[in-house]
């Protein structure tokens, strides 16, 4: 309560800098992990619009709309984050189960009237706005497992298998549901999130090898039962033998890698590279613009967005240690394993390492509930941050 109504002081007083509480929790901030997220969301909207300079998709929305897209989606999250930063994230734990009640719902009415592309149903159209709820969950599950471990922080229990049984079970409900659009990707992600976290608390690795042996017995039986999609099988067969299919399904791999190799050291130039001005590349705005990337600004531009992320990462782990409580270094470890996960899935399915996965690269590619959803996880490791040690008014 107090810090909403210090935040709308902030707002309604033009010199809220002044005021003292606000003034000392502020500079407790992480500066450097800020201007890390500024600096990558830029580097991110050029390469947007390099990538978007000509129609890539079969609803003909040209570069300047999706361009504004993602630039007011930044702006957005931006001010979202501010606001994040403002409010204690020991009160944000008492809204998660409602948070991912929301989540849960949104969820369920995407598979009934949400917007399908290439045999995803994973949006929920809102005139001009595709809203993708299963970004928004990655967050309620980081929210969730906080909530219910801070409640058995003393319990000593946090290595017993039936804690983890409960956190699993409330990383599952989502999963699960998200799995029906069918998206393989983002369950990956809710479940890489829990692993860390467990692990993060003191899970015995006995106990986290089996749930890792449950679920590779899991994915052999979704695809013998056919439960995952011809387009999902196609995909890991592509990555397995991408020569088996040329023209289909190992099409976007050979273009990117052809896009990556082109670039050499230094790159063909920003909004100068052959492949992706001439749309040879599917998604090349989305999941495969770290071949935009490669192209455009080689090896060395390379090197520096994965750079700028792995910093990102790390100021979130260091948010972690710091923490003062259970709740924040959940949340903490919980953002830098969303993270960490989808740079390395989306930038090895790019290099031919991963079979190709609708995973977004965090604060570069294209989309607004991604770009919302990864402000807001910096505004949660910031408040976590800010409040490592107490105040004094």
């Amino acid at each position: 309560m107090r810090g909403r109504k210090l935040l709308l002081l902030a707002l309604i007083r033009p010199g809220w800098y002044t005021f003292p509480v606000l003034r000392r929790l502020y500079v407790r901030a992480d500066y450097t992990l800020l201007a890390l997220v500024l600096a990558l969301s830029v580097f991110g909207t050029f390469l947007v619009a390099s990538a978007t300079r000509h129609v890539l998709t079969p609803e003909g929305i040209s570069s300047s709309q999706k361009l504004a897209v993602q630039i007011v989606s930044m702006l957005i999250g931006l001010g979202l984050m501010v606001l994040i930063m403002s409010v204690d994230y020991s009160k944000l734990l008492s809204l998660a189960p409602a948070i991912m009640g929301l989540c849960l719902f949104l969820l369920v009415i995407t598979l009934v009237v949400g917007h399908a592309i290439r045999g995803s149903t994973r949006w929920i159209s809102l005139g001009p706005v595709h809203l993708q709820a299963s970004e928004f969950a990655k967050l309620a599950v980081i929210l969730l497992l906080a909530f219910y471990l801070s409640l058995r922080a003393e319990d000593a229990e946090l290595s017993k298998p039936r804690i983890l049984l409960h956190t699993l079970g409330l990383t599952a409900a989502p999963a699960l549901l998200i799995l029906l659009q069918p998206d393989l990707g983002t369950p990956l992600v809710l479940f890489f999130i829990w692993l860390v976290v467990s692990f993060a608390l003191g899970a015995r690795p006995l106990h986290l090898g089996a749930a890792l042996a449950a679920g590779v017995l899991l994915f052999a039986v979704a695809w013998h039962t056919n439960i995952l999609r011809p387009h999902q099988k196609v995909r890991i067969v592509a990555f397995i033998n991408p020569d088996a299919d040329p023209w289909g399904a190992g099409w976007q791999l050979r273009q990117s890698l052809i896009a990556i190799g082109s670039g050499h050291f230094l790159g063909q130039g920003l909004f100068q590279g052959s492949q992706s001005n001439l749309a040879f590349i599917p998604d090349q705005e989305t999941d495969f613009i770290f071949a935009v990337v490669g192209e455009e600004l080689g090896f060395f531009g390379s090197l520096v967005l994965v750079g700028l992320l792995a910093a990102i990462i790390f100021r979130c782990y260091v948010a972690a240690v710091e923490a003062k409580d259970t709740a924040g270094r959940v949340l903490a470890v919980g953002v830098a394993a969303m993270l960490s996960l989808q740079l390395v899935v989306n930038i090895g399915m790019v290099l031919g390492m991963m079979p190709v996965k609708g995973l977004p690269l965090p604060f570069v590619s294209y989309g607004g509930s991604a770009t919302l959803t990864n402000f807001l996880a910096i505004g949660l490791v910031e408040s976590v941050y800010m409040r490592r040690h107490k105040i004094a008014f």
